[in-house]
């Protein structure tokens, strides 16, 4: 009968590791594959196919110590290599299951195939050189082949050969002599490579045995080895049993930890790179640890990928459970499987844990019942040490294998009667001693376990083993990075798995809870006892907590913003489900309200208005609570304040508690001392403490109730788990009763998706063009809920019912933007921002999205081509549309634009343009512009086009005389009516901004009265040209003959920089007068006289003697408005005859004559 382990259990031996280079025969098919393992090798069989180009390439794995890489290159090398009759065996054991099948025949297909002869080479050996390389290589094929006891020499060899001779005659003239191999059939070295040159085999035995006699190398030359490995491999393939070489490089990492390591690499580069050519068949497959790349650059590691498939190897749990329960002999089958079943059938919780990140936990639970007495938390430590940590030794495995403790434990009676398991202390006094001598790693727990190992000790077994649990779950969670699978967390929940099912089973939580009053391990927010290396002063520490009590985190809210962790949780898990645009910021008592208001009111100015806006309001105690519930009371009832009308004030029930607030602190100062120490780790761990005390506040927050104080509306608590529907159905509706998200039906029907802040196009250009409901389910999925939002308000035909719900938001919407333009100065520009603006507020809360877009588009699709911009074009439909989505832009990036300024055409401007249109034929298809569809585009066509082809001014026409109509059947002649029409449509299309509406109507009148008379004249070209030369020659002052008029008007077109149709008769006449003052100074004159004046711009006539320098229109025109003045300001006709009777004794005969007549 069994009375110990010992008596059940026996351990094998057995070597830790693999090693390639001292490979025994049929030693590689104790490999145990997994799915890891198989991975690896699908991506080999492909490449090694060779029917991919992309894929055709050689390999590196890595892995840390212990994973098993080795030992699974050497099984590929096996399977590439062998004869297949010695690979079968394994081969259909290991993947004799049906889910193995692929793989199975890809191997077998592979060989029909293919066969790869294995080179092996092992670390850095003797190189010292990169040069070193080319010989390394070199030496490991040829060995290979002598084993093989094959024979190949190939050109290279010989070039090689005959160019050291070349190179060293005197060390192979001494060779010849002194080796009768050579010398008796070379009498010099001259000789010799004429007999090498031919390609003599016998001759070349003969070198090749001189120099193993004298023990000499001949190394190739870097740049010759790749093609000297291609000659071996195509000879290979000539001698028809393999296709290639399989150079498998085995603890590459010692080449790439030493100084030549990155030039080697790049040696072997050129090599993998020549092995990529689709006709060859052999491959590098370099074995290294994960730190080989850590001195490779972006570009190192760019070309290393381009070349080898990179293949990372961990040590699975699976297979890791399973490579240990081999070191178990079990003796007596039956026994060991009733206390195991006894085990685990006490503590099934462990199986589905240790087996939880298992792709085959039925496996999995049958190798850990296979390493019973061994805990499967032990089990799970101590493959976690392999694959994270690892040791040159490979240790991991002696744990069981080699270690006396182990043994002990087999062997005491006492363990075997208690039924105790193989717990995690064990493992830590294994590993102990690596560890210690890792103090950057592991300095930490090292520490605290000698600081408090005498302490706890004394405390009992159940302290110490829990003690040493802990800090192995540290240490291997400080360090695990991406491998950390969640089992080696410190949590209670991973402590209490370590020990479950042993005598220290009911002891866990109180010795937790020692710890953690003793200050030994603490436990952090999260239920983690973590371990964390401190050197912190403790002075400095109570300053800094005195501090942030004062300063950083005097007040609740700093709390809450010190980092992202509240926002995060208000945003993900309390409002996840809210379709309204918000915003939030945390506050709390400040003890001045007036300051907090403060705060508030400029939070709520940030925001959109469009948005919700919440002041969570959250407390530290308490008292504190009380505070601010009464404060948001006020706030929302106070009606005077207007800044504070729809602010959302949510106070939450769950306070803080000045026990955590202080422990808060602590971890604060911890973090800040740490920080000004350079202590890196410390800092974070700290932090992220003090993140999660903030995230378990809030998820006790979320659990919890709320009170919302809106407007002064009745208060109802509310949970806070609740929050998302709250705020759809109850909240946001009472800040925006006539916005789209107040549609109840369509709140129900319509996805969150629906809601998403976005610009779109097509749900305006529907509203715009749709004349049927029936358009609006061919619309895209996503935005097809709109239908929800008018039925209850528009017919089939879109059209509005005559029974539409009272405050129904889309008709709300709608009647709005109509009193918005109908009430709007017409005479003014119109900007959507500004005037539309108040859609955004409270009560209506427009924002980008499809529903508030469709309700906008609808409410302006009346407008289209009714809406001008500012060039005078109507805006039909499709500018709308672009309209319509820019302005939710504008609203969405806060910046008006001037793009969204428009303006409205009065009726009689319309009516006027059509007459326009009329009376000039702007609209002929001859017209270059004839696209004239506003008052501003008739001005423009009359002015540049139809006067343009005029080639005079309208006003022109005024001065026509009778004949200039004698092409008419009517006797013509313009009178004051006409000239009245004619400057009317002249000071039109003059005005920049025509803001005359009683000069319009009169056009519109005349035009009516006078069409007929208007057409005739503006038919007769002549009429322009006569009118325009009548102008000039009534200038009396000027005195302009017929004659010059063609040379006036030249001189004007050169002069006047505007085009025709916008001279006016003061312009002509100021031009014309220029024109005749540069023609008084190209008169030839007496060279001994100065030049006598025009005696028509001069009030009598000089002496001949005087010279009359030339006149200065500005001068003139200034006294011109100067005299009129005067005439204005005389009051009696006395005044005005004693003007007249004084410019009769002074004036010239002009002016005499002007009086005459």
């Amino acid at each position: 009968m069994a009375t110990k382990y010992d008596d059940i259990i026996k351990l094998r031996g057995g070597k830790a590791a693999y090693d390639i280079a001292e490979e025994k025969q049929g030693e590689w098919i104790s490999f145990i594959p997994n799915e890891q393992f198989n991975s690896v090798l699908r991506t080999v069989i492909k490449s090694v196919r060779c029917n991919d180009i992309d894929f055709h390439k050689s390999f590196w794995i890595n892995g840390t110590y212990g994973t098993g890489k080795s030992h699974a290159v050497a099984v590929i090398s096996h399977l590439l290599g062998d004869d297949v009759e010695d690979i079968r065996k394994w081969v259909d054991y290991e993947y004799k299951g049906k889910k193995f099948e692929s793989i199975r025949d890809s191997i077998y297909k592979l060989r029909e195939s293919k066969r790869l002869l294995t080179v092996k080479v092992y670390g850095l050996g003797a190189m010292t050189h990169p040069g070193d390389v080319a010989l390394v290589l070199q030496k490991a094929v040829t060995e290979t082949l002598r084993k093989h006891k094959i024979e190949i020499v190939v050109p290279t060899d010989y070039e090689n050969y005959i160019e050291q001779i070349r190179q060293n005659p005197e060390i192979w003239n001494h060779l010849i002599d002194t080796h009768t191999a050579l010398s008796s059939v070379v009498s010099d070295c001259e000789q010799l490579v004429e007999n090498l040159k031919t390609g003599d085999l016998g001759i070349f035995h003969r070198v090749t045995d001189t120099l193993r006699e004298a023990r000499l190398d001949i190394r190739l030359n870097n740049d010759n080895i790749k093609n000297w490995l291609i000659e071996v491999q195509d000879r290979l393939a000539e001698l028809g049993t393999y296709n290639g070489l399989l150079i498998v490089w085995d603890e590459f990492t010692d080449v790439m930890a030493d100084a030549i390591g990155i030039p080697v690499l790049k040696q072997l580069q050129e090599v993998a790179q020549k092995f990529m050519n689709m006709e060859n068949n052999s491959y590098m497959f370099l074995i290294s640890h994960p730190s080989a790349f850590n001195g490779m650059d972006a570009e190192q590691m760019k070309q290393t990928d381009g070349r080898y498939h990179r293949m990372k190897y961990n040590m699975e749990s699976v297979s890791a459970f399973k490579i240990m329960s081999r070191k178990f002999e079990i003796i007596d089958e039956e026994r060991h499987r009733q206390m195991r079943e006894l085990f685990y059938s006490m503590n099934p919780q462990l199986l589905d844990i240790f087996t939880a990140t298992s792709n085959d936990q039925q496996s999995t639970r049958d190798d850990l019942f296979n390493l019973y007495p061994l805990h499967p938390g032990t089990a799970n430590l101590a493959t976690h040490y392999a694959t994270v940590v690892g040791s040159s030794s490979r240790s991991v495995f002696e744990f069981l294998g080699q270690n006396d403790s182990i043994r002990e434990f087999l062997d005491s009676e006492d363990r075997f009667l208690n039924r105790d398991t193989i717990t995690a202390d064990y493992l830590w006094d294994y590993v102990l001693k690596v560890f210690q001598d890792d103090v950057t790693n592991y300095g930490a727990v090292t520490e605290r376990y000698n600081s408090y190992k005498l302490q706890v000790a004394n405390e009992g077994d159940a302290y110490f083993a829990v003690f040493k649990g802990i800090l192995l779950l540290n240490a291997f969670n400080n360090i695990s990075g991406e491998n950390n699978n969640g089992l080696v967390t410190p949590s209670e929940d991973n402590i209490h798995a370590l020990f479950a099912g042993t005598r220290y089973d009911g002891k866990i939580d109180t010795v937790l809870q020692w710890f953690n009053e003793q200050g030994i391990i603490q436990r952090a927010p999260g239920g983690l006892y973590s371990v964390q290396f401190s050197a912190l002063p403790s002075g400095e520490i109570e300053e800094k907590k005195t501090e942030m009590r004062n300063v950083q985190y005097r007040y609740t809210d700093q709390v809450l913003n010190f980092s992202e962790a509240a926002s995060t949780a208000f945003e993900k898990k309390m409002m996840q489900k809210v379709i309204r645009p918000y915003e939030f910021k945390f506050f709390s008592d400040h003890q001045n309200e007036a300051v907090l208001r403060s705060q508030i009111k400029n939070s709520r100015k940030d925001t959109k208005t469009s948005a919700l806006f919440f002041a969570l309001l959250m407390a530290r105690n308490n008292t504190e609570l009380g505070v601010l519930r009464s404060f948001a009371e006020k706030c929302a009832e106070d009606e005077d304040d207007k800044d504070l009308k729809n602010i959302v004030f949510l106070v939450f029930d769950e306070v803080l508690t000045d026990a955590k607030y202080e422990q808060f602190i602590e971890y604060q100062a911890n973090y800040a001392c740490a920080s000004s120490h350079g202590f890196i780790d410390q800092q974070n761990v700290h932090r992220e403490h003090a993140v999660s005390m903030v995230k378990e506040w809030m998820d006790s927050v979320q659990r919890g109730n709320a009170i919302a104080y809106i407007n002064g509306v009745e208060k109802q608590p509310i949970s806070v788990k609740h929050l998302s529907s709250i705020v759809n159905g109850v909240i946001a509706p009472i800040i925006y009763p006539y916005g789209p998200d107040a549609c109840e039906l369509l709140r129900q029907k319509a996805p969150s998706t629906f809601w998403r802040q976005q610009n779109s196009k097509e749900i305006v250009r529907t509203f715009i063009f749709a004349t049927s409901k029936e358009e609006l389910t061919t619309i895209t999925a996503q935005m097809r809920p709109v239908q929800y939002l008018v039925q209850e308000c528009l017919d089939d035909n879109m059209e509005w019912k005559n029974d539409i719900p009272e405050n129904d938001p889309f008709k709300v919407v709608y009647d709005k933007v109509q009193n918005i333009i109908k009430y709007a100065d017409k005479s003014l520009p119109f900007n959507f921002d500004e005037k539309f603006s108040v859609l955004q507020k409270p009560p209506y809360g427009l924002y980008g999205s499809f529903a508030p877009m469709a309700m906008m588009a609808f409410a302006l699709k009346p407008w289209a081509n009714k809406i001008f911009d500012m060039q005078g074009k109507p805006r039909d439909k499709n500018a709308l549309i672009d309209d319509i989505v820019y302005l939710f832009k504008v609203w969405d990036d806060k910046k008006s634009n001037s793009k969204l300024n428009f303006k409205f055409q009065t009726p009689e401007e319309g009516k006027l343009c059509k007459d326009l249109i009329s009376l000039f034929k702007l609209n002929s298809k001859d017209n270059t512009y004839s696209d004239v569809s506003s008052l501003k585009d008739a001005r423009y066509a009359i002015t540049a086009e139809f006067l343009g082809k005029k080639g005079y001014p309208l006003w022109s026409v005024k001065y026509a005389s009778e004949e200039a109509f004698s092409s008419l059947p009517v006797i013509m002649k313009v009178n004051d009516a006409e000239r009245k029409l004619i400057d009317n449509i002249v000071t039109i299309c003059m005005e920049r901004d025509l803001r005359n509406p009683a000069l319009v109507k009169e056009t519109i009148d005349l035009i009516s009265e006078l069409r007929i008379e208007m057409k005739n004249i503006l038919n007769v070209d002549a009429a322009f040209s006569d009118g325009f030369k009548n102008y000039l020659m009534q200038l009396d002052y000027i005195n302009i003959q017929e004659n010059d008029v063609d040379e006036v008007k030249h001189f004007i077109e050169q002069n006047l920089q505007s085009t025709v149709g916008y001279w006016t008769e003061e312009e002509v006449e100021k031009k014309a007068l220029q024109w005749k003052s540069s023609k008084a100074l190209q008169q030839p004159v007496d060279p001994q006289t100065p030049p006598a004046p025009p005696t028509s711009l001069v009030g009598e006539e000089y002496p001949p003697t005087t010279y009359v320098p030339p006149v200065n229109l500005d001068i003139i025109a200034e006294k011109r408005k100067q005299a009129k003045s005067h005439i204005a300001s005389i009051t009696t006709l006395d005044d005005a005859i004693a003007l007249l009777n004084k410019l009769c004794d002074e004036a010239g005969e002009w002016l005499l004559d002007k009086i005459n007549s």
